[in-house]
């Protein structure tokens, strides 16, 4: 019989946004392969709570059977999607502790996966461990404390030092280590002085969620996606600008703290070639990528960020869109050396829309860039192909 594994992670379906969509990724794999996953999770609230007041967006019948049985939602007094970053270190701190009660309450698990960010599930999970029989998977999709003090609005760095002794220990409590950036395991290993393996699983598609991409006849931009303190929402809107300037439709499919202030400009500056339209399930998003000839990405300029690997630039390479961003690191050169299209860390307004305008000028260039983005999807970016890495690494295979 297979090991069960316990999942846990702050986002999960229905969700919008990278993290849930890759939990649920996980959950599915793991079902179909045998291994009986529970996850303990949230009450849906990403991008915000209203948006699951209705049943639309529980629209997999297979998950929403498995919901309080092998679906656990723990409910918060705190809000997750809250402007004010203080009031949510208070709803990670509530979480760590009722997850931490929780998994008291659930027995042995063969393993334990536990997905960062945030911080305090990792904590909450790999401090003063009960199950001491269980493997312990712990997976970076981002580097906490670094990316949360690197917040505009974060002025506890007086905690650095803790919170850094924190985050090693962290790795060193962990069995295995999985990341969806080659650059974290990089970081992590120099911080622990040694060269451990880890597990390298990217974001990606699911096989029936692979598209065969179909341009509309007008040439367009999109952005897909949260505009939160991460992102530059100042560029992102010179951008618009420049874009509206020169008669290029964008379309922006958003939300997050700062999504209004994008909307706001539009509006205010009546940008006419901007278009706003509000969230979406994922493969509404997917396909509404597909239709257009460039995908924008855009964080602020930090060593942290620019080292991120975002989930829409892996969406956008996996719907078939040239990716356009001001990120560097594994991410940027994978762009440019794949010739996915263009990336620069701290690429300036200019050099964005100047690069825009040639893929719009030049359509055998922009043929040859979708082609590349198909070759790399079914070489990287396929959940089917790049699942049995993990698999592999199970306690009870």
């Amino acid at each position: 019989m297979k090991g069960k594994i316990l999942l846990i992670s702050q986002n999960f379906y229905p969700e919008l946004g990278s993290a849930a969509n890759r939990m649920k990724q996980l959950y599915k794999q793991f079902d179909k392969a045998g291994y009986e996953p529970l996850i303990v999770t949230t009450e849906p609230s990403y991008p915000n709570h209203a948006l699951f007041e209705d049943d639309a967006y529980y629209d997999d019948s297979e998950l929403n059977a498995l919901e309080g049985y092998r679906i656990i939602r723990i409910r918060m007094h705190c809000q997750k999607q809250h402007s004010d970053l203080v009031h949510r270190l208070f709803y990670y701190i509530e979480l760590m502790i009722k997850v931490r009660m929780y998994i008291g309450k659930l027995g042995d698990y063969a393993n334990v996966y536990v997905s960062s960010p945030n911080i305090f599930l990792a904590w909450a999970t790999l401090f003063f461990k009960r199950n001491k029989k269980a493997k312990y998977f712990l997976e970076i999709r981002d580097l906490w404390p670094d990316s949360f003090l690197c917040l505009k609005k974060i002025k506890v760095k007086f905690l650095l030092p803790l919170l850094k002794w924190l985050e090693k220990q962290m790795y060193q409590q962990a069995d295995e280590i999985v990341v969806n950036n080659p650059y974290f395991q990089s970081y992590i290993n120099a911080m622990l002085n040694e060269n451990r393996e880890m597990v390298y699983l990217p974001n990606a598609v699911s096989q029936t969620e692979c598209l065969n991409p179909i341009k509309e006849t007008m040439f367009s931009v999109v952005y897909t996606g949260n505009i939160g303190y991460a992102q530059n929402v100042d560029q992102l809107i010179d951008i618009a600008r420049g874009l509206n300037q020169k008669g290029i439709h964008m379309t922006a499919i958003i939300y997050g703290v700062q999504a209004d202030v994008f909307r706001e400009a539009v509006k205010r500056e009546h940008l006419s070639t901007i278009h706003l339209v509000p969230p979406m399930k994922r493969d509404a998003c997917l396909k509404a990528i597909s239709k257009h000839h460039v995908s924008l990405s855009i964080l602020e300029p930090s060593d942290v960020f620019m080292n991120v690997m975002p989930g829409k630039i892996v969406d956008s390479i996996c719907s078939g869109t040239p990716v356009v961003s001001n990120v560097g690191g594994y991410t940027g050169e994978l762009i440019n050396s794949q010739q996915l299209g263009f990336a620069k860390a701290g690429a300036s307004t200019t050099e964005i829309i100047d690069y825009i305008e040639q893929i719009k000028m030049n359509p055998e260039l922009l043929d040859y860039i979708i082609s590349q983005t198909k070759n790399l999807r079914d070489k990287q970016f396929i959940w089917e192909n790049n699942f049995p890495r993990l698999t592999g690494k199970l306690r009870g295979v």
